[in-house]
């Protein structure tokens, strides 16, 4: 199932930055991470998925695209800290949210979203123990963006 929701949640991903911010994505690789642990600058979202199935979808964007980001939405020069929580909180909750939709219309399988925890930083550590998953990473004109998902093991 972390093969089809990915793939969902990176369309959904895709497809919000095309049409609401005219980003295209570049370039994209798929893997599944070696370590359970990685290190990431930028503006982090953290959201749980229960249901059918438990598991998690993490969403990163590093500062270059979320100040590009915020500066579209607002209309203005400059990028706060404040701003690029609030700005990256609503696009992760659309991202997860939509996927979540896709994913119950294709699979017929219920998952609803917890509130994301939303973290902005540099060289911050995240850490993902015993659980499967897989990541997507896109670059864009303004900078990148990834996507991790991953489900309790045995899912």
């Amino acid at each position: 199932m972390i093969d089809e929701v990915l793939k969902i949640a990176d369309d959904v991903a895709k497809s919000l930055l095309l049409q609401n911010f005219g980003l295209a994505a570049k370039d994209g690789k798929e893997f599944v991470p070696e370590l359970d642990e990685f290190q990431y600058s930028g503006v982090v979202g953290v959201l749980g998925v229960m249901g059918d199935m438990k598991g998690r979808v993490i969403i990163g964007v590093d500062f270059n695209l979320s100040t590009h980001l915020v500066k579209s939405v607002y209309d203005q020069d400059v990028a706060t800290n404040s701003d690029m929580l609030d700005v990256s909180y609503e696009i992760f909750n659309m991202i997860v949210g939509n996927t979540l939709v896709e994913f119950k219309k294709s699979y017929n399988i219920g998952l609803r979203p917890t509130p994301p925890s939303i973290f902005l930083g540099e060289n911050m550590l995240i850490v993902s123990p015993k659980i499967e998953r897989k990541r997507i990473e896109n670059v864009f004109e303004h900078g990148k963006m990834f996507i991790e998902v991953g489900f309790e093991r045995g899912r």
